[in-house]
């Protein structure tokens, strides 16, 4: 039915806040009676850069695992370029995710990956989890409404643990790490999804986007009504998953979530997946590595190439110096145009956005404007990431 978070992680079978202010007054009173989250550990959690919290909510009044797993800062010979000259490409506000029972340990590692060969914008992933050994608040924390099952009464906590989120965690993360709170997104899993649900529901404003796999509407039906007066103007993106394999009621949770989200008059930008066989955790790295790019698609995944004629592709073939003195070379290969840098491996292929404009396919924000004059071969290369410019001239041979 649920998925339940051991130690952080589970082991997989398959591969804003807005406020009216009445007076300075009533400002001052809030400022000083907000909690503060408070940071009981600090370390390195993996090779990736990852970085562990164990922090306690005086909200929820309950410690909490959180895993930050920042983007891939350089990935790309051009960003070994930046580097040397002393730029930082990636010093701009990033988008975080935040991915409820710890993103079963794979949602970090997984966008990491796919940040680095450019499926997906870079982005922070923020797992959220419990500690290991630790009584798990789970059933608590992600149903917005009590429910007696088998004789047992739990949940309620939604809205606690949401505030946790948004009042406690998010403000402590954005000012420790360079994210863009108006770029933050919620993935919830079974409870979780219904969580995520329940808060695009009440509060659509709290995330930009939202992940909303396999959620268990069948323990809050009341949600469905809810999302349906939310859809009206909220104007967010929301993917919507589940398994084909799964129970009838959660593919039934799922359908009913989707049909909701797109019926006119919804304003929300929707995107719907049924995994092809795979049960109710099985699909989540699926999820992942779908859910993920649609939210925050790669630097110039809208762009689109062109075919030049021989003549105007054999203008930009050439070697180029860097200031650094570092050469990068220009090849034409069977009609393909090719790029290397010296010192470093591999080559990358360049794609015509104009006759004087290439790009890195695969999402790199990485352009090159080939300057000079159109009947001639180009006299420099000026070469663009993320919005960082290097320029090379072309040497004499």
């Amino acid at each position: 039915m649920h998925s339940r978070v051991v130690g952080n992680a589970i082991a997989l079978r398959t591969p804003l806040f807005s406020i009216v202010v009445m007076s300075m007054l009533a400002t001052s009173a809030l400022a000083q009676t907000t909690p503060k989250l408070t940071v009981l550990s600090e370390r390195d959690d993996s090779a990736g850069g990852s970085r562990q919290f164990v922090v306690h909510s005086a909200l929820v009044a309950r410690d909490f695992v959180v895993v930050v797993g920042p983007p891939p800062v350089f990935g790309s010979w051009v960003s070994a370029d930046l580097r040397a000259a002393g730029s930082k490409p990636l010093d701009q506000k990033l988008p975080a995710i935040y991915a409820l029972d710890a993103g079963y340990g794979v949602a970090g590692p997984i966008a990491q990956m796919m940040a680095g060969v450019g499926t997906m914008s870079p982005a922070y992933v923020v797992s959220v989890g419990y500690g290991e050994g630790q009584a798990s608040g789970h059933n608590t924390d992600l149903l917005h409404r009590s429910v007696i099952e088998g004789g047992v009464m739990y949940g309620g906590g939604g809205a606690t643990f949401q505030a946790f989120l948004t009042e406690e965690l998010r403000p402590f993360l954005e000012a420790k790490y360079p994210l863009d709170p108006t770029k933050a997104i919620l993935c919830g899993h079974s409870f979780g999804g219904l969580f995520a649900a329940n808060v695009l529901a009440e509060s659509p404003e709290a995330f930009d986007g939202y992940v909303i796999a396999s959620p268990s509407v069948w323990i809050d039906p009341q949600v469905v009504a809810k999302l349906a007066r939310a859809a009206r103007g909220s104007g967010r993106r929301v993917f919507v998953a589940v398994g084909e394999q799964e129970e009838p009621r959660m593919l039934d949770g799922a359908s009913q979530l989707a049909a909701i989200l797109i019926a006119a008059p919804s304003s929300f930008t929707v995107e719907r997946r049924v995994f092809a066989g795979e049960g109710h955790i099985s699909y989540y790295p699926l999820l992942i590595q779908a859910a993920f790019p649609w939210l925050v698609p790669p630097p110039g995944a809208d762009r689109r190439a062109m075919t030049l004629s021989p003549e105007a592709l054999q203008r930009v073939v050439g070697v180029y110096e860097l200031a650094d003195g570092r050469v990068v070379t220009v090849t034409l290969k069977a009609a393909k145009v090719f790029v290397q840098v010296t010192g470093l491996p591999g080559e990358s292929e360049l794609l015509a956005e104009s006759a004087q404009l290439f790009f890195l396919p695969g999402g790199y924000n990485v352009l090159m404007t080939f300057e000079g004059a159109m009947d001639a071969p180009a006299s420099s290369l000026i070469v663009s990431m993320n919005g960082t410019p290097l320029r090379a001239s072309r040497k004499v041979q």
